[in-house]
């Protein structure tokens, strides 16, 4: 008996069903594609749907399936890509008139890698200009809105990925996180945001924002799917083995207490909350000195800022007025910073990098904020509110440590609050099974916007 594609809950479950033959990966697409067409008007998360292509694409895995030709995971599954990062032969737009022409040849690394896998990709996916500034109304695209509250933010920039994932148009996602572009819009919208360390993901094929600190990283509804993806897009690629997501042996868990000097009531008791459950999970919770949060992000926007304008630099100089304004005046900033600013925000994000590491020896695991409470209005947010509010996510963009968002809780407005775990460099595996183990006693995913 074939299954009903609206009573598919996860990535994980979804591809028990294709390898099984009790669902049509075409039948998966085409429910992905109307939910889309109902929800976009309202969400503004697709910049671009590729319909003709996701289905013959779904056809095609479903006759391979036939064949016994099961390439994995996400064999038949529909993602969404960011609008920053190339898939062949469709317009790469970015939100901005700066890209008005740009049509790739080929797709980015970690799309060809996820194309490898059998996925199928739905379309691009509405992000900020360049991934940097506010959200803006015009031309180039949407605003994605978040789907617990249409009235409400989604997070920037990976905005579109997040919509996407938590009102059930695709079943993940891939975005780009340069100071918590992934983490933090999955925050708001209430799903699993995943940052690994740089080199896990190939980047080619990526417009960069700022080089040093630019990461691609998996979103979905769940732990366990968001591993499913990044299996996939591990690079160098090679053979696709499964992975045990349970913990082997209690944890040290850190708590960067000198993060929430920055947070609202509500997340730092649903971060309190979820800290004790790891305790009863029988982990050792403690505190740790780490560098304040205001030291990461001094150096974090220079660096960006800096690294940003450098790559801008030729359209700001030729082609000023196909910049939105908000990001035109964010990007001349950059050229205000002198190279000795630039050289020791260096040396201060290698100072603060050999005192994390020298702590992440003592605990496996730190436990952060990565907003400061649920999401606000759309019509609240400022043009220089991405600088003058603080960055959660920079510091482990800095670092390049692996880093997680995750739910554990909703606020007073029934919006989402999260927490980030962080690991050891090139530890992906056991932040994302801390995250796994933390999903499964609380089963805050189950919870899904009422759209």
């Amino acid at each position: 008996m074939s299954a009903d594609p609206s009573s598919v809950s996860s990535l994980a479950e979804a591809s028990s069903l294709i390898r099984q033959g009790r669902l049509r990966a075409v039948d998966l697409t085409g429910y992905c594609l109307e939910r889309t067409h109902r929800l976009q008007p309202q969400l503004g998360a697709f910049v671009t749907l590729m319909e003709e292509s996701a289905l013959a694409s779904a056809k095609a895995a479903d006759l391979a399936t036939q064949n016994k030709d099961w390439r994995g995971p996400l064999h038949g599954i529909p993602l969404g890509i960011k609008d920053l990062i190339d898939v062949a032969g469709v317009p790469t737009v970015a939100q901005s008139r700066q890209m008005r022409g740009y049509v790739p040849a080929c797709n980015a690394g970690s799309v060809e890698q996820l194309v490898e896998a059998g996925a199928i990709v739905l379309g691009k996916l509405t992000t900020h200009e360049f991934a940097f500034g506010p959200p803006v109304f015009g031309e180039c695209g949407p605003v994605a809105r978040n789907p617990w509250d249409v009235q409400h933010f989604a997070g920037g920039s990976s905005s579109g990925a997040a919509v996407a994932v938590a009102s059930g148009m695709v079943f993940g996602a891939l975005g780009s996180d340069t100071a918590g572009s992934v983490r933090s819009p999955a925050a708001l919208c209430g799903v699993v945001g995943f940052k690994p360390t740089r080199s896990r993901i190939d980047q080619r094929g990526a417009l960069p924002l700022a080089s040093s600190l630019d990461a691609l990283g998996p979103m979905a509804r769940t732990v366990e799917d968001v591993g499913l993806i990044y299996q996939a897009l591990v690079y160098p690629p090679g053979p696709i083995k499964p992975f045990d997501l349970n913990l082997q042996r209690p944890l040290r868990i850190g708590v960067a207490r000198s993060f929430f000097t920055h947070v609202q009531t509500q997340t730092h008791e649903a971060i309190d909350a979820a800290l004790e459950v790891f305790a009863t999970l029988g982990h050792q919770v403690v505190d740790v000195d780490v560098p304040p949060l205001r030291d990461w992000n001094a150096a974090g926007m220079v660096i960006l800022l800096s690294e940003a304008y450098a790559y801008h630099e030729h359209w700001l100089r030729t082609r000023p007025l196909d910049y939105g304004p908000a990001l035109h005046d964010a990007l001349l900033l950059g050229a205000t910073l002198s190279a000795a600013d630039y050289v020791r925000a260096l040396e201060q994000r290698r100072v603060m990098t050999a005192q994390l590491e020298v702590l992440m020896q003592r605990v496996d695991l730190l436990v952060a904020p990565i907003q400061a409470g649920q999401a606000p209005r759309l019509d609240q947010l400022s043009d220089w509110g991405f600088l003058e509010n603080p960055s959660f996510g920079v510091a482990f963009n800095l670092s390049d440590n692996p880093a997680l968002s995750l739910c554990c809780g909703f606020g007073d407005s029934g919006l989402p609050l999260a927490m980030q775990l962080v690991g050891r460099r090139n530890d992906e595996i056991t932040v994302l099974r801390a995250a796994h183990a933390y999903e499964q006693a609380c089963h805050w995913y189950l919870r899904r916007p009422a759209l």
